[in-house]
């Protein structure tokens, strides 16, 4: 009978210990934000973030670059070396449910050639916080100027 009770008593304390374990943030971004030059992560995770950096990468398929270009003013604001060719946002500790919103100050300015547009935001992008999933980082939104 001891032997049985050392044994649930280890099982509770291991699975008291996963249980305490599996809590982690989980930073998703909010792509559909981009349609009004927003930038948005949400924490959906069980557990608070540390800082993080969001990136924004736009392409114009099938050729790569074609993105609007901008204005060098903006430019200091959202470059990291870390990230090149990426615009840089850092984003501060989140707790579980909370939002980080950003609007782009250079949205407005940009002047968008006819096409279709492939803009991506990644969470974390620097892989600096330890997520429960680091799957879901990634949105694209596409934005087609006639």
């Amino acid at each position: 009978m001891r032997n049985a009770l050392v044994g649930l008593a280890a099982f509770l304390s291991i699975a008291g210990a996963s249980t305490a374990a599996s809590a982690a943030p989980d930073l998703v971004p909010i792509a559909s934000r981009l349609t009004h030059g927003g930038v948005s992560v949400r924490n959906v995770g069980d557990a608070a973030s540390t800082p993080s950096v969001v990136t924004l990468n736009c392409s114009k398929p099938p050729a790569t670059g074609g993105c609007a270009e901008i204005p060098a003013m903006y430019m200091p604001a959202y470059t990291n070396p870390a990230f090149p060719d990426r615009v840089s946002i850092n984003v501060p500790a989140l707790t579980p449910g909370r939002v980080f919103n950003h609007r782009l100050r250079f949205w407005d300015a940009l002047a968008w050639s006819s096409g279709t547009y492939h803009l991506t935001v990644t969470a974390d992008a620097g892989a600096a916080v330890a997520e429960g999933n680091e799957a879901n980082n990634a949105g694209t939104h596409v934005k087609v100027v006639p």
